[in-house]
């Protein structure tokens, strides 16, 4: 299972990634890494801060590349690993599009460890 957690959009000739929870800047793949991309290759994922009165700070975020199947761009941005489907990326790349649905794999529960805690183990046992 896969929960929506971003985008990606065209923002002039490079690509942004809108993540949920990501405070640090603009996440940007740049324009002259999309052919490098899009032929395979990996390519940095960089977060540009602008702050009023300093210049510009671009650093490094993480790393873009097309999945083993050749179907969905993964990006990875620190430990986090997310995925868009490779045809609506192109179509956000072409114009058909405006936003691309960034995806993350669901967290995986472990079972047993949750059915040996009681049944009342999260609840409420106060009135503060």
């Amino acid at each position: 299972m896969f929960k929506p957690v971003g985008k990606i959009q065209k923002d002039h000739a490079a690509l942004r990634v809108v993540m949920d929870g990501w405070r640090l800047g603009t996440l940007v793949i740049a324009a002259g890494d999309i052919s490098k991309l899009l032929s395979g290759d990996e390519v940095t994922v960089n977060f540009v801060q602008e702050r009023p009165g300093r210049e510009v700070f671009i650093g490094y975020a993480g790393t873009a590349r097309i999945s083993r199947s050749g179907r969905a761009v993964n990006v990875r941005i620190e430990s986090r690993l997310m995925s868009a489907p490779l045809a609506a990326v192109q179509k956000v790349l072409s114009g058909q599009q405006l936003a691309a649905r960034l995806s993350a794999p669901a967290p995986v529960i472990d079972a047993d460890r949750e059915q040996a805690k009681p049944i009342d183990a999260d609840l409420v046992r106060s009135f503060v």
